[in-house]
């Protein structure tokens, strides 16, 4: 069984959790250590989190 195709998903994952984070204002590298572990669970975690201080607001 070849996993590679799996772990490229669990890298892109918490690629996308570290993306998600950082549009909302949240820690990114923390994040993207939190996506290597739980995998695609830690993008709806922190996309149904409030936005943190630093988020941006409205379009720039």
């Amino acid at each position: 069984m070849n996993s590679l195709p799996l772990f490229v998903l669990w890298i892109v994952t918490a690629c996308g959790a570290y993306a998600v984070a950082k549009s909302r204002g949240r820690n990114c590298r923390l994040w993207f250590a939190i996506g290597l572990m739980i995998g695609p669970f830690a993008i709806l975690i922190v996309a149904m989190l409030p936005l943190g201080p630093n988020a941006k607001k409205g379009y720039h």
